[in-house]
Order: C-alpha cells, then structure tokens, then sequence
C-alpha cells in the first residue's frame, strides 16, 4: 500500500476550535494542518489531510501565543505501531521544544490503522500549528494557516 493511499484512508476529526482567551481577553483562533510527503512519484509533494485526531494545541506555545511547524520522519509497522520517530525540522527556534513535543504527541496518538501486508511505512509529515487573534470568520483564520502551511519550515 502506498504512503498516499494509507494517508488518505485515515478516517479523522477535525480539530480547529477556540482556545482559552489570553490575559487581554481576546479569544485566539487555533488551526493545526498535517501534510504528508507523497513519494510514489518522481517528485515528492507534500499532501494535505482534511482532517487529523483531535489534539490539543500545544500548552506552551499558546501561552507564548505563538505559531510553529515541524517535520517528522517515523515508521509505521503493520500492526500501527510508530517507530524511529525523528523530528526533521522545526521552526521558529524560539517556539522549537512547544512544536517538537507537540508533532511527537500528534504521532504518537495517532490510531494508525492495521494493515495485512508486512511492510512497514517509512513516512514524513508536517504539521503546522497557527494562532491569530486577527480574523472575521473561521475559514479566513484556517485559509490563512494553509498559506502558512505552504512556505518552508525553517
């Protein structure tokens, strides 16, 4: 089974919400985008999930009301257990334990589905964590954390 075909079979909740409002009472709008690498062609592109597990946006960078990326390399084995997880990249710096704990958390909390072949999956995502206190409508906040979503994590 190829990379993109596993991913696209996930079955997911989506996760954009409202988080806690900060000290000046402002509700932020939070938006985390997952992105796997499609390798199956001559040149990889990265391929965007509607939809991940619920997760929480990362305690730490809400706090610092900072936005991040990151990108993982792990493994899948058969039975949908996650091996040699490794973070890639991530960015910003100053936000770079928040984003990394929280792309481990997302992996690792996955329910990776069980599969009857024997290979295990190489795969590489990126997750892109946003938060805007700027915005009219929730489309407009999600729309802007896909643009941000489509330039280099570094």
């Amino acid at each position: 089974m190829n990379k993109s075909l596993f991913a696209l079979t996930l079955v997911c909740t989506s996760i954009s919400s409202f988080a806690n409002p900060d000290l000046s009472g402002r509700n932020p709008f939070v938006d985390i985008q997952a992105q796997v690498l499609d390798t199956s062609t001559g040149k990889p592109t990265w391929q965007r999930l509607d939809h991940i597990p619920y997760v929480q946006y990362p305690t730490g960078l809400l706090n610092q009301q900072g936005s991040g990326c990151a990108i993982v390399n792990f493994a899948v084995t058969p039975d949908g257990v996650v091996k040699n997880l490794n973070i890639v990249n991530s960015a910003p710096k100053r936000f770079s334990k928040d984003v990394r704990k929280a792309a481990r958390q997302i992996v690792r909390d996955w329910q990776w589905p069980e599969r009857t072949d024997d290979q295990t999956l190489e795969l590489t995502m990126r997750f892109d964590y946003c938060l805007t206190f700027d915005y009219d409508k929730k489309s407009e906040a999600i729309a802007m954390c896909v643009e941000h979503s489509e330039q280099a994590c570094e």
